[in-house]
């Protein structure tokens, strides 16, 4: 039994937007593309992480991880990732990536007159 990740195109949109607001931000707080880019690397890492987490935790699902999305924190809760688990004929799984939502950003878009910031130095 193995299982096989894909992504949405929505969510390689939007994680591509992430990796984005996350490089343009550190580069105007820090004025340094490296750092500005290890901001984004640790962001990868994050999903990469999840990737395996899912892959243990979906060594046998049960019948009713196939019936619903689902979703699971990371980076310490600021994004969440939204997937959705399939089965094969074969019995392998497939886990597909299907949104990605920046909690802080969706706040500020839902409360918009509330000035929050958007992202946090220890990130």
């Amino acid at each position: 039994m193995a299982i096989h990740f894909f992504q949405s195109s929505h969510f390689v949109e939007i994680r591509s937007k992430i990796e984005q607001h996350l490089f343009d931000s550190v580069l105007a707080i820090e004025k340094s593309a490296e750092i500005a880019l290890l901001s984004v690397e640790q962001f990868a890492n994050a999903v990469d992480r999840l990737m395996d987490t899912l892959e243990q935790m979906y060594q046998t699902p049960s019948p009713k991880d196939i019936h619903c999305e689902k979703s699971f924190p990371i980076r310490e809760g600021r994004y969440r990732v939204f997937f959705k688990v399939m089965t094969r004929l074969d019995e392998d799984f497939d886990i597909t990536f299907l949104d990605i939502d920046d909690n802080k950003q969706s706040n500020l878009d839902r409360f918009p007159t509330h000035k929050i910031i958007t992202f946090e130095s220890d990130d």
